[in-house]
């Protein structure tokens, strides 16, 4: 199979840090464009009555943190290299299958947040909810 696009969901963990190094890794080897993402999640950012109060109008400050934290990766990438940046809003798993099918995403590099067995059956993972729901290839870094 051909990798082309390779999108790698940065969440500012040290975790997501060693997904982009490998990401930005096969980007190179494989000549293929390189789409960071990240997903604010509203939930962790805004209260439930925040959110009900506010409409769905979402302050600039939350959207800038993602774009911030996107840039400071970016800026370490070569120029040679295809890049795209995205930032949404939502459920982190769902929104991520959504970026990578808008996409078209290749292979999915994502870090394991490495909760330990019973605190992930128990929350459940991102990642491992990627892993069983992606149509396109996906890489865990540990």
């Amino acid at each position: 199979m051909e990798i082309k696009k390779i999108l790698v969901p940065l969440d500012g963990s040290p975790e997501s840090e060693k997904a982009f190094t490998f990401g930005l890794d096969l980007a190179e080897k494989y000549d293929a464009r390189l789409v960071l993402a990240h997903v604010v999640d509203m939930n962790e950012k805004m209260t439930a009555l925040d959110q009900v109060t506010m409409s769905g109008y979402v302050p600039s400050e939350i959207l800038d943190e993602g774009y911030r934290l996107l840039s400071r990766s970016a800026r370490k990438v070569p120029p040679h290299i295809r890049l795209d940046t995205m930032v949404r809003i939502g459920a982190p798993p769902q929104t991520l299958l959504s970026m990578a099918e808008d996409t078209g995403a290749d292979l999915i590099v994502m870090g394991s947040r490495g909760l330990g067995a019973v605190r992930s059956i128990v929350m459940g993972s991102v990642s491992q909810y990627i892993l069983h729901h992606a149509r396109a290839m996906v890489t865990i870094v540990k």
